[in-house]
């Protein structure tokens, strides 16, 4: 049995009695796609990235796989509560978002680990309900999108009690991110649209909704363009600063896409649908890599900063590692690994 989450989208009423009755959809591995070559482009180095961190949803654990090892080297369970979402602030502080146990009622928190800690130290549950995803501003502030109560909750670092508390314009919030000004832009599911907060107000200055449905990932690049991946669309939409009433979209070979990234100049889209992992040029949005080698109802993805693509697959569970020049397989990591829904990575 998955993670019901990984795949359900609505109220969290309905995630609880989805889940109760074991109402997951499983979806057999597409037939792999060899991955199209980038000639000129140095695959990096395996072992020169961070500690990955793996939330093991139905084991209510996180492993801990330093960089270049196949395996966990120790596993955070003191506070783990069928983890949702992960998160890792500058100092190396290691949140862990938790639905809880589903004894009649969820009981939701986070959980704060510092750098090389298995027990967390502070749990914050103030405002926490249902943490679907985080995410942490420049200043050290830690966002928690609360799907359960269609609201985003702020703590400052170290802090327990919420800072801001929006709930304006929030319909099942999905997805998370920040641009170049501190701007926060909240995927709503429900709501079909992505609303932009300003750092001082707790209301949106601005609704994007041209052509999205479902938006379930966004990303921003430095240069502030917005992508936004609508699993009911099967689309990805970019929306430039200046003209977020025209986005440009991309469609050819998007299948319910869960997961987006991008460093500015190549797109890398996870679709549930197919079992793929797809890289697209920014500038011409065509495909220039792709792959479904070892991808099995995937959960989600993460990219670190030296150009690896980790995917979370969940039949069977596994963690596969890919080059983001050309989406060649690295490695496979399976041993402690069982229903990863969330993955971080250190810098």
């Amino acid at each position: 049995m998955r993670r019901c989450a990984s795949v359900w989208r609505g109220s969290f009423l309905a995630f609880l009695v989805a889940c109760s009755a074991g109402n997951n959809e499983s979806i057999p591995p597409a037939t792999p796609l060899a991955p199209i070559g980038l000639p000129g482009r140095v695959v990096p180095d395996a072992t020169g990235h961070g500690t990955l961190f793996v939330a093991n949803y139905y084991l209510s654990t996180i492993s801990v796989v330093p960089p270049g090892v196949d395996a966990p080297t120790r596993t955070i369970s003191n506070g783990v509560s069928y983890p949702d979402s992960l998160a890792e602030d500058k100092s190396g502080t290691l949140y862990a978002g938790n639905y809880g146990a589903p004894s009649g009622s969820f009981t939701s928190t986070v959980t704060a680990y510092p750098h090389g800690r298995g027990d967390p130290s502070r749990t914050i549950t103030n405002g926490i309900f249902g943490p679907y995803t985080m995410a942490v501003d420049n200043a050290g502030r830690l966002y928690v999108a609360n799907n359960g109560h269609d609201t985003v909750t702020a703590y400052n670092r170290g802090g327990v009690t919420p800072v801001r508390t929006l709930s304006r314009g929030i319909r099942s919030p999905q997805g998370l991110a920040f641009d170049g000004k501190g701007n926060l832009y909240v995927a709503n599911f429900a709501g079909n649209d992505v609303t932009v907060y300003p750092p001082t107000k707790n209301g949106p200055s601005t609704i994007i909704k041209a052509r999205m449905a479902g938006p379930s990932s966004i990303a921003i690049d430095a240069a502030n363009n917005l992508y936004v991946a609508n699993e009911r669309g099967n689309s990805i939409t970019i929306y430039a600063p200046d003209k977020k009433n025209a986005p440009r979209r991309l469609k050819a070979g998007i299948h319910r896409p869960i997961a987006i990234r991008t460093d500015g100049v190549t797109l890398y889209v996870l679709n549930y649908k197919t079992n793929m992992l797809g890289a697209y040029d920014v500038q011409t949005l065509k495909r220039v890599a792709s792959t479904s080698t070892g991808i099995a109802c995937p959960s989600t993805m993460t990219m670190s900063p030296n150009g690896l693509i980790y995917v979370a697959s969940t039949c069977p569970s596994s963690v596969t590692v890919y080059s983001a020049s050309d989406l060649s397989l690295q490695r496979t990591i399976t041993k402690g690994i069982s229903d990863p829904v969330a993955l971080v990575v250190s810098p």
